[in-house]
């Protein structure tokens, strides 16, 4: 309960401009759609700033990570240095991709 708790204050707190509540926010992760440019823009915002993997995994389900570690999600950030460090931990994290 607790990982729950603090994910969705983590997740609230990576959308602040947005009027979105947490369980709109739990949803959009749960339909994991990468059409969605909302989803898209919340597993960019998850992976730039968690500070570290277990943390992700706690947060993220293995479908999830996926995603997040696709080339839509990646190329919307603005780093290439960035982008090439999610590439690689990505070949690693998911081999079979």
């Amino acid at each position: 309960m607790k990982n729950r708790t603090k994910a969705k204050r983590k997740l609230k707190d990576l959308f602040w401009e947005y009027r979105l509540s947490e369980r709109k926010l739990q949803d959009r992760l749960a339909k994991n759609d990468l059409a969605d440019p909302i989803t898209v823009s919340l597993y960019s915002r998850l992976l730039l700033s968690t500070p570290d993997w277990y943390e992700i995994y706690e947060l993220l389900t293995p479908e999830q990570l996926m995603a997040a570690l696709s080339d839509q999600v990646i190329g919307t950030i603005h780093s290439k240095a960035m982008q090439e460090r999610f590439r690689f931990a990505g070949s690693r994290l998911l081999p079979s991709r």
